[in-house]
């Protein structure tokens, strides 16, 4: 890659960057192309060679927000006991809390966008395809046959377990400063 292509990743990525920041703290509607061009000293033209619409960044953001969580549902399920699977996933997102901001906003992000009435339609299709919850089922009753689950829904134990993660989440978008639970205290929300 030459210094010219890094240049342009390097000025994609800014423009996502500052359109979370914007949108998190703002929301979609309010989010203008004028301000996030104006945040990093660019031009209205310079922001369309990248994305065509505010509504194209957005689904950037979108895309990026399914595809994190979707790899950590890619670990390996079959190696392990289904709590020491569900101990690795909640480590995997604590340690890119602590390592990565972006994560934080994400969570917070895909939680607006979830419940926005005004995301265009192309983002309300991607959120079809994404679920947290129904991946982690079978690892739930695998779980709960071994005796290391506790016993219950499985789907509402997922959805306790991922409630947890997403509530931890937007409290660490919004106030960094505060610490991290310990990852075994999320898991031991589902262990028998």
């Amino acid at each position: 890659m030459n210094k010219r292509e890094q240049q342009r990743i390097d000025r994609r990525n800014q423009i996502i960057l500052c359109s979370l920041d914007m949108i998190v703290s703002r929301g979609y509607e309010a989010t203008k192309i004028r301000d996030i061009a104006k945040k990093l000293g660019i031009s209205l033209g310079l922001f369309f060679n990248y994305f065509s619409s505010k509504a194209e960044v957005y689904e950037e953001l979108v895309r990026i927000g399914i595809e994190g969580p979707g790899n950590v549902l890619k670990l390996d399920f079959q190696t392990g006991s289904p709590i020491e699977i569900f101990q690795n996933i909640t480590e995997s997102i604590f340690d890119s809390l602590k390592t990565s901001s972006i994560t934080a906003k994400m969570f917070l992000l895909m939680a607006q966008t979830v419940n926005s009435e005004v995301a265009p339609e192309s983002v309300k299709e991607m959120l079809k395809s994404f679920d947290a919850i129904n991946p982690v089922i079978p690892i739930i009753e695998r779980g709960q046959k071994l005796g290391e689950i506790k016993k219950g829904n499985p789907v509402a134990l997922a959805v306790a377990y991922w409630g947890a993660i997403q509530g931890i989440a937007e409290s660490f978008a919004l106030h960094p400063e505060l610490p991290l639970p310990e990852s075994s205290w999320v898991t031991d929300i589902i262990r028998a």
